[in-house]
């Protein structure tokens, strides 16, 4: 056996325990990413997850191993291809996703990018020196002064619109100026656990946002169904509260006598027949 195959099959037997190990099989799409962004990930992660860079032929290899022990798990191989990163972890794959989120890194602009938002370049003193930059500068638009030995920008100035390519020229400029407008975050292009697989558009959902919406939808059902009497299992305490209080409220306008209300009564009956007296 050659040495190199030999090493594959070593390495897709250590991929192949990992799969085995933990709850969730996530893969991550490297197209565009940096080595910032996922040394930054692997800090994010540490202690609740392992990540694994080896190739996609490896990776597949070590899911045939496993496939008859971890049913399902052949799904996962239809995600591996070109550069990707394997993220092992026991969180479920939303949780896992919300963390790579949260990790957003800020980036120089690449010829070629997508300007996530506008691209504002402020006004003030670039602390650059006069001399080719100020005609670079006046290039992509921006308004230029010399003051005090340095390259002022004499006002704000949108250099980009969301969705605008970012030129070659546009990038150096940015770079110059150190102003990193690219927000960035791993994205999870597939996970496996519990035997399905949860691609990267249903990952992407915003669970505290979906969750706020969906309590705000409970609480004003719970709140339209009490005002309509529309007795639910949510809703009975509210409504033997509400009837208790209005069957009390109607039995002291009627003055008929309850063990709730005789004391109130009694006491209402005594100070009605003093005004009389008086």
């Amino acid at each position: 056996m050659r040495p190199a195959f030999l090493a594959k099959a070593t390495l897709a037997d250590h991929v192949a325990e990992k799969l085995q190990e933990y709850g969730t099989v996530a893969v991550i799409d490297l197209q565009k990413v940096r080595g910032k962004q996922i040394n930054e990930a692997r800090k994010t992660m540490r202690g609740l997850s392992e990540l694994k860079q080896v190739k996609c032929t490896t990776a597949k290899l070590a899911v045939k191993k496993v496939e008859d022990r971890r049913p399902g798990i052949e799904k996962i191989s239809n995600y591996l291809y070109g550069m990707t990163l394997l993220l092992f972890s026991d969180l479920d794959p939303f949780k896992i996703q919300l963390m790579l989120r949260r990790n957003t890194t800020k980036l120089h602009a690449k010829a070629g990018d997508i300007a996530p938002d506008d691209i504002m370049v402020p006004a003030g003193n670039t602390g650059i020196a006069p001399g080719p930059v100020i005609s670079e500068l006046n290039a992509v638009g921006i308004p230029t002064r010399i003051d005090t030995g340095s390259v002022w920008i004499t006002k704000d100035t949108t250099v980009a619109k969301k969705g605008d390519k970012i030129t070659p020229h546009l990038a150096a400029v940015l770079s110059k100026l150190n102003i990193a407008p690219i927000s960035s975050f791993l994205v999870i292009r597939a996970a496996f656990r519990d035997g399905l697989i949860f691609e990267s558009e249903t990952l992407q959902i915003d669970t505290g946002r979906t969750r706020d919406g969906l309590l705000e939808a409970f609480l004003a059902s719970v709140n339209l169904s009490s005002q309509i009497w529309y007795a639910t299992g949510e809703n009975i305490p509210i409504l033997i509260s509400r009837a208790a209080s209005q069957a009390h409220a109607l039995s002291i306008k009627a003055w008929y006598p309850t063990q709730a209300n005789i004391r109130g009564l009694l006491s209402s009956g005594h100070a009605l027949a003093l005004s009389f007296a008086g």
